[in-house]
């Protein structure tokens, strides 16, 4: 195996792949949602359904365990995946009724999340087998770098073409091109695969009793869990209907959408390189607090500012955001593989998406049964997260070096 050429193939794909992961779920789809009509509840359980569907890993690795994975079991579970991201194109000519829309629109999104979540922990398998222990936190800047420049080249076309369809009058052919062109990322990426060393991986047999009882009886680990668990519910609940309020009551055009998607993807790309330096030594309270902090800032702006002035305020918070989002990417690809257990990585990281999964289910059974849908919703979404921030900051303190 040539290391250098097969290490260039698989950043290439994961840069495709993650890139694709950004532009579909976290811009195209979500305004796709709103230009559909959907609820504010449904575009907000949508924004957390790919954290929720995490629950399901912990079948993932007993599942892998068993049938093993090999290159052809990964790359169909990963054709499946990529081909529902583009399923979403037909919902307008299946129905105009709002409610058979959010119907398909969630069978859609289910497989997209499912095989997403049940295939991701091959993925992290193929790369800490594939790259060197010493590449690793390069790998993950690098990947970071590039990739947010592909997303921020791909926001800027999608703002423009979209307000040119919709001042023309043809808004949904603007939508369809896009999703046309995120179809060809996806093929590209997979050919890439194809053709991408896979080295062997030994799955030796585990049960689902297995897979959560040694990481979740592992104290060394729970600190991981705990952190991981924190973050992704502040995160999630602090931005479930964050994309709802840009278009649908701040009214921000298409075009300014793109631009706040390209401002905290090149803040993640700019940023990626210093975390990653701030992480070599594996001093993660260096990473972590500095998340706590830059987020709160993030969503006190959000709460307190006035919205003639926020709109004109939104740059430096997708800044600020995608500086943080830049430093956990750091933690997440490294951390929580190299806290696991030599020979039970799988395991391990499974579950550690399963609680996430099970962090994030709270939050749109809170937002239906507690808060509903009411003019506060959002307010109270990013008051949260402030507070849990807060306790995310003083277990890190208290926790790492």
């Amino acid at each position: 195996m040539n290391y250098k050429k097969e290490y260039k193939k698989y950043l290439t794909s994961s840069i495709l792949d993650t890139a694709n992961n950004k532009i579909a779920s976290s811009s195209l789809i979500t305004a796709f949602a709103v230009y559909l009509g959907l609820s504010d509840l449904a575009i907000g359980i949508y924004a957390v359904l790919d954290t929720i569907t995490n629950m399901l890993q912990i079948f993932a690795a007993p599942l892998f365990s068993k049938i093993g994975q090999s290159k052809i079991v990964v790359l169909s579970n990963y054709t499946i995946y990529r081909l529902s991201s583009v399923g979403f194109a037909f919902l307008p000519f299946i129905s105009d009724n709002i409610t058979i829309r959010t119907i398909f629109f969630f069978i859609f999104a289910s497989i997209y999340a499912v095989t997403g979540e049940m295939g991701y922990i091959t993925f992290v398998n193929w790369r800490m087998t594939l790259v060197k222990k010493e590449d690793r936190t390069k790998f993950a800047s690098s990947k970071n770098m590039i990739k947010n420049t592909v997303v921020m080249a791909f926001s800027l076309f999608m703002g423009v073409v979209l307000d040119q369809f919709k001042a023309s009058g043809y808004e949904l052919n603007g939508f369809l091109i896009l999703f046309g062109i995120v179809f060809i990322i996806a093929f590209i990426d997979i050919a890439i695969r194809i053709n991408t060393y896979k080295p062997e991986i030994e799955c030796k047999p585990i049960k689902v009793k297995e897979s959560v009882l040694r990481p979740a009886k592992d104290k060394s680990f729970r600190k991981v869990l705990i952190t991981a668990g924190i973050n992704r519910f502040a995160l999630g609940i602090g931005t479930m209907y964050l994309n709802v309020y840009l278009l649908r009551y701040l009214h921000i055009n298409y075009v300014y959408y793109s631009i706040l998607n390209i401002v905290i993807n090149l803040s993640d790309a700019i940023f990626s390189k210093f975390w990653a330096k701030r992480a070599e030594n594996r001093e993660w309270k260096k990473v972590l607090i500095p998340i706590g902090i830059l987020y709160i800032i993030s969503f006190i702006m959000l709460l307190v500012i006035k919205e003639n002035y926020l709109i004109y305020i939104l740059p430096l918070i997708y800044v600020l955001m995608g500086c943080a989002n830049s430093a956990y990417d750091i933690y997440d690809n490294v951390a929580i593989y190299e806290s696991s257990k030599e020979n039970y990585q799988t395991s391990y990281v499974t579950f550690e998406r399963f609680v996430e999964g099970i962090v994030t289910a709270i939050i749109p059974l809170l937002s239906y049964t507690v808060f509903k849908e009411n003019g506060n919703i959002i307010s109270t979404t990013f008051l949260i997260a402030i507070i849990v921030y807060v306790v995310f900051i003083v277990y890190i303190n208290k926790k790492y070096k």
